[in-house]
């Protein structure tokens, strides 16, 4: 079998917080990062790291503290370095956990109270979610506790309400064609898990959202890649690749687009979900930020562009009003809901029976949330992309329809050296590899106003800082 190569945009995100003491020397605490990747079996024996000038430029160190680290690990055993081939991992092989498991997670935000993150987009709930929540007495969960409580494709009651949510926002809809989920991100594993094999063709936009990419990652899927440019997809590359390629399945997040923030165009929404229909090709839109929009209504979702194509819409009430709720769902056709549930039931068979009921009350407040929540980004939006242009005038970034973050184009440098060295100036942002299939990106960063305007203010503040430093140094 052959050796494996890892390259320095995914060595770094395994080191994702490798740098985490002031008093101790670079090089030791890289050369400790690498040893425990080793002895988890993250980096198992036989891989082909990268050149030491390649990872220090990624790591934003200098090219001495890789050598020092490496040369480190080669006396303790664990690295082999021969001239024309390479470094390479001797360590012993342990136990590790497939896919995601070895991956940067983007929630896992700052362990370190003094760390600005501006790194994760998720919004904190709205303060009168807690009333609505509690508002589900004990004789409204009763008659459900006389029951088994499993409800894999979700309460009829709640599967009804989202339906008509549905309806309401221009996609017509039967209860039946609803799978209550426990959130977005499940519904993307369990769609993987349903139709994907390992070696089947998956498009996705490059960049697009690292949950998709892992869920898809983790069944094996060939990610075949669509570029995405500043007004929404490539419409002409999809439709030539949807074509020739005929993939099991396309990933498209069309309303608010993690992580660029744009909605599609309603003509290019028009051509694509022609070519759906026409090819066959079962789609998955994502809609789990639509409730973040900013700039007007939901546009028509590509569900109703397309009534007869194989489309699965995946929404989620995280976002309008709290992410702990963890309510999601799946519109698809009836037969395909009903399949799903027959898998969901191998896996958790259903989500909480409370969350439900707390759901089928908050959905009646929709119009209130999503006017609340405008007005929150909108003013987010203002206040960051200002602070961005005073501190940082040379950064440039997409203009969004929605969401709680910017997608910046940096006019210099590697995305991943930028972040890590503004982590060590106690402000995390997410490198655009993260949300890349072919870890490219490389000159955006997603930068969130999530966190409120106090902690944008002093971050933003930091970058400023830590650019201006990196200038200095060249």
């Amino acid at each position: 079998m052959d050796n494996p190569r890892i390259g320095e945009a995914a060595l770094a995100r395994l080191l994702d917080g490798w740098c985490t003491d002031a008093r101790e020397s670079l090089h030791r605490q890289l050369a400790a990062a690498l040893t425990a990747l080793i002895s988890s079996g993250e980096l198992p024996p036989g891989t082909l790291l990268p050149s030491e000038r390649a990872l220090a430029s990624t790591l934003a160190v200098s090219r001495g503290t890789l050598v020092t680290a490496y040369t480190t690990l080669r006396s303790l055993g664990l690295l082999d370095s021969r001239q024309g081939s390479g470094t390479r991992v001797r360590g012993v092989s342990q136990p590790r956990l497939p896919g995601s498991a070895t991956r940067l997670n983007p929630l896992s935000g700052a362990a370190d109270s003094s760390v600005i993150d501006l790194s994760g987009a998720a919004l904190p709930g709205q303060d009168w979610v807690a009333d609505v929540v509690g508002s589900v007495s004990p004789d409204d969960l009763r008659r459900w506790v006389r029951g088994h409580g499993y409800h894999p494709a979700g309460l009829p009651q709640l599967r009804t309400a989202i339906a008509r949510h549905c309806t309401e926002d221009g996609l017509i809809s039967e209860p039946d064609q609803v799978l209550v989920t426990s959130g977005s991100q499940q519904a993307l594993q369990l769609i993987a898990t349903a139709m994907l094999a390992p070696g089947d063709e998956v498009l996705v936009e490059d960049p697009t959202n690292w949950g998709a990419l892992d869920a898809f990652r983790d069944r094996g899927a060939r990610l075949r890649t669509i570029p995405l440019r500043d007004d929404g997809v490539d419409a002409d590359v999809l439709v030539r690749l949807l074509r020739s390629r005929r993939p099991r399945l396309l990933y498209l997040a069309p309303t608010v687009h993690n992580p660029v923030g744009v909605n599609l165009r309603p003509a290019v929404a028009k051509v694509i979900a022609a070519a759906v229909a026409e090819t066959g090709t079962a789609l998955i839109e994502d809609l789990s930020s639509v409730d973040t929009l900013f700039t007007g209504p939901p546009p028509p979702s590509m569900a109703s562009l397309a009534p007869d194509a194989a489309v699965l819409s995946i929404g989620s009430l995280s976002k309008l009003f709290w992410g702990g709720l963890r309510v999601g769902w799946i519109r698809s056709t009836v037969d395909f809901v009903k399949q799903l549930a027959t898998y969901r039931s191998s896996a958790d068979m259903g989500s909480s029976v409370p969350s439900q009921l707390a759901a089928l009350r908050l959905l009646e407040y929709v119009p209130r949330a999503r006017r609340t929540r405008a007005g929150q980004l909108r003013a987010g939006y203002e206040w960051t992309s200002d602070l961005l242009a005073t501190h940082l005038p040379d950064w440039t970034w997409v203009e969004p329809d929605g969401g709680a973050s910017l997608w910046v184009r940096l006019p210099e440098g590697n995305a991943l050296a930028v972040a890590e060295a503004a982590r060590r100036g106690g402000v995390l942002i997410t490198p655009g590899s993260v949300f890349s299939a072919t870890d490219g990106q490389l000159d955006r960063v997603r930068v969130s106003f999530a966190a409120g305007p106090d902690a944008v203010l002093e971050g933003v503040q930091r970058l400023a800082s830590v650019w201006r430093g990196r200038r200095r140094l060249r």
